[in-house]
């Protein structure tokens, strides 16, 4: 989201609250869901906007570092000066556009007078934030060469969101989702709607157990950490009202497969 301040897509002041933070998510967020707006491409933006303006202003850790970046920004727009970019993802969850050298790069050229520079170089280290000099701070921004996923240690559960359609854990995102059982046993492809709101397509192989869960690279949630992953549970649906006839054509079919009951 290059040149755009947060604060602003959610129409808020830097001092507001985590509650009005909140209530100004979940307004424009219903205004301009993609359900509710149907190839309204202006709509889907402001919703994947307004997302990822609340992923961070809503963390307290990561609203601490985007108001910090937003002070080296100079005082020439909005949002981070210097032009980070949010990685494109693509519906095969391979690959995307920018990197962390191009993002360096922008960092560095656009990082501000050489005042802000020498106050930032000069700064004792220790302690946590930015107080421990440029090669702190570039590890608070970028992760110090650790696993940029966002993810949190591995016993943590998801936790739900505002989305009742997800739950979260890190950056990754995880969703349910029923299936029958021929889409199980024969397998298909099924629609699934992403954090950012976009519809993807994901293929079900032919025989898949219950409960099983695919993986879809870079189509979780997105913040200054990274992309996470999409995880999809796949809950089986058995029919639960079947004719007489019904049963003695499944009855069949399970003795070709050898299947007994």
């Amino acid at each position: 989201m290059k040149g755009k301040d947060y604060y602003e897509v959610l129409g808020l002041s830097e001092s507001a609250t985590a509650d009005e933070i909140k209530k100004a998510y979940r307004r424009i967020a219903k205004e301009n869901h993609p359900d509710k707006n149907p190839g309204d491409k202006a709509a889907e933006e402001r919703f994947k906007q307004a997302t990822e303006a609340y992923d961070t202003l809503s963390d307290s850790e990561k609203k601490a570092k985007y108001d910090q970046l937003r002070k080296l920004g100079g005082t020439g727009g909005g949002g981070f000066g210097f032009g980070f970019r949010p990685r494109p993802t693509s519906t095969t969850g391979t690959g995307s556009e920018g990197s962390f050298d191009d993002d360096y790069a922008d960092f560095m050229r656009n990082f501000g007078t050489q005042t802000q520079r020498e106050r930032y170089s000069n700064q004792p280290s220790g302690g946590s934030g930015f107080g421990g000099g440029l090669e702190d701070l570039l590890g608070n921004l970028f992760g110090g060469g650790k696993k940029t996923s966002g993810e949190p240690p591995a016993s943590d559960e998801p936790q739900p969101t505002d989305d009742p359609f997800f739950k979260r854990k890190g950056n990754n995102a995880y969703v349910d989702l029923n299936i029958n059982i021929a889409q199980a046993m024969l397998g298909s492809k099924v629609r699934v709607r992403t954090p950012s709101g976009q519809k993807v397509t994901v293929k079900i192989p032919a025989g898949t157990d219950p409960e099983k869960v695919l993986r879809v690279s870079n189509l979780g949630y997105q913040s200054m950490a990274g992309t996470g992953d999409l995880f999809i549970r796949l809950h089986l649906v058995m029919p639960k009202n079947i004719s007489d006839e019904q049963r003695e054509t499944l009855k069949e079919a399970m003795e070709k497969l050898g299947l007994k009951w």
